[in-house]
């Protein structure tokens, strides 16, 4: 099998009355929702006239219609561009603007939202049915396409083949073997993130019923792994910190819980022992992109000791990490350059961006842009980022894109974000600010200003005005100066 569709017709055959997908009360069988996604696809074909390679953009919360609507664009030959729900309206339609989808779908809630960016635009109700499969997949064909980003802060497509996705799958695979037929695979992280949907979409491969979490609220969150008898989850470490501070967790039943994989952010060693203490399971460590799909390495419970837990682990079946210096030579282990990656999950570029492309793949390697080493038995420790991303709460922020934002306020001369560490979010983005002179330009005044202007996760938690930017002899701002003074006190450079 090397396209999503054909994975899904295959669990149809094989087990058409298992259960597929659970959402807010409705169960869907694999049979089901093969049935309703061939219709789905055939009505998007017949009546919308789409063609192939056409790329339809998703704007919703998690719910079982995405997934649904995931196979049958797979289906139609069409490709999936799940849209980041919390950017605000400007944001999109930077998004929308390097896309250009032939449709965007929306639930209910964003139809004001999706009708505002120009591109015709249904919910999920409106979307035509009717028909037989037209079974339009084709192996190599990009299926999916998830927003990334550069320093630039300019908008990137990843580009997926559905056999991307299912290497990962059959990695995962032989990582969790609780991962089974008939379990049950919590949903929760924003399927507009390959730890989303692809995340469900591994689970289905391996007969698990998705369960489906629609927002991820700690103590809905935690009724539902009870209620639904939750076996194998994907967590990130914000999401773990909240689920442990609720008094509710300490008395839980937990009984039917037999692995959480956690990744999307670095987590810290209080916090990991503390998880391991309530949830009483398994736990295993995924470290990955956008760009390779998802996870490349996988930390295995029993490696869940001393020194290694801080390590991501070691590159699952068929993959290659390598540390490497500025000029692509290997580094002995302990030594930290970039990590750089090598399998069958890596992209097949980013849309119309070949120069981005040749950049970012150098002889078949992804260059990751972040720093760390390996061990002398292969496992790999991440200690920085060789760019300036920031990941808060599990979301990569751009501190380039922020920047460009701020310095629209008429009273700032200059600016520079950088994330600092924080015990929920793992960090948080901070501005340093030079004032115009005679200005009287406040913290809470510029936050209230980017309220409007950036999501959440990118709007600034703190601001620190300064005389002056640090900057080397040919004038390039010194990041690194400006972030050592709050993580001085910190082992690694991520938290």
């Amino acid at each position: 099998m090397r396209t999503l569709a054909e994975m899904l017709r295959w669990r149809a055959r094989r087990h058409p009355s298992l259960m597929a997908l659970w959402y807010e009360g409705n169960a869907q069988t694999y049979g089901e929702l093969n049935d309703s996604s061939s219709q789905l696809a055939a009505g998007l074909v017949a009546k919308l006239g789409l063609e192939p390679g056409d790329r339809v953009a998703i704007l919703d919360k998690n719910c079982a219609a995405y997934l649904e609507l995931f196979f049958a664009l797979d289906k139609a030959g069409l490709v999936t561009a799940p849209l980041n729900w919390r950017l605000t309206a400007p944001e999109l339609k930077r998004i929308i603007d390097d896309m250009k989808p032939k449709l965007v779908v929306t639930g209910a809630e964003f139809k004001t939202t999706g009708a505002a960016l120009a591109v015709p635009t249904m919910t999920f109700e409106e979307l035509p049915r009717g028909g037989a499969d037209p079974m339009r997949d084709a192996d190599g064909a990009v299926s999916s396409q998830f927003s990334t980003s550069g320093t630039t802060g300019l908008p990137k497509g990843a580009m997926l083949t559905g056999w991307n996705v299912l290497n990962v799958g059959l990695c995962l695979a032989l990582e969790m073997p609780e991962i089974r037929e008939g379990g049950r695979h919590l949903v929760c992280l924003p399927m507009f993130h390959i730890g989303g949907a692809g995340w469900a979409i591994w689970a289905m491969q391996e007969g698990s019923a998705a369960i489906i979490v629609r927002e991820t609220a700690a103590e809905p969150l935690l009724k539902t792994m009870v209620e639904q008898k939750v076996e194998t989850a994907l967590l990130a470490p914000t999401l773990m910190l909240f689920l442990t501070e609720l008094p509710a967790a300490r008395t839980a039943d937990f009984s039917a819980l037999r692995h959480i994989t956690y990744g999307t952010a670095p987590i810290s060693p209080a916090l990991l022992q503390r998880s391991i203490e309530t949830f009483k399971c398994r736990f295993s460590q995924l470290y990955g992109l956008t760009e390779t799909t998802g996870p490349i390495t996988a930390l295995p419970h029993e490696h869940h000791v001393g020194e290694r837990m801080l390590s991501c682990g070691r590159p699952m079946f068929g993959g290659h990490v390598r540390v490497v210096d500025a000029e692509g030579n290997d580094l002995p282990p302990r030594q930290v350059g970039e990590i750089v990656y090598r399998g069958e999950s890596l992209m097949r570029g980013y849309w119309q961006r070949e120069k981005e492309t040749a950049q970012a793949i150098r002889g078949g390697w992804f260059h990751t842009g972040d720093a760390g080493y390996l061990d002398e038995e292969g496992f790999m420790f991440l200690k920085d980022r060789v760019k300036d991303m920031i990941v808060s709460g599990g979301e990569n922020v751009y501190p380039a894109e922020i920047e460009a934002v701020l310095m629209g306020h008429p009273e700032i001369l200059e600016c520079a974000v950088i994330g600092v560490p924080d015990e929920k979010w793992g960090e948080t983005v901070k501005a340093v600010v030079v004032r115009r002179g005679g200005t009287l330009l406040s913290e809470t005044t510029l936050i209230e200003w980017s309220r409007e202007k950036l999501a959440g996760f990118k709007r600034p938690r703190s601001v620190d005005f300064v005389e002056a930017l640090p900057r080397n002899a040919s004038g390039k701002l010194l990041k690194r100066t400006l972030r050592e003074l709050y993580w001085a006190s910190y082992e690694r450079r991520v938290n």
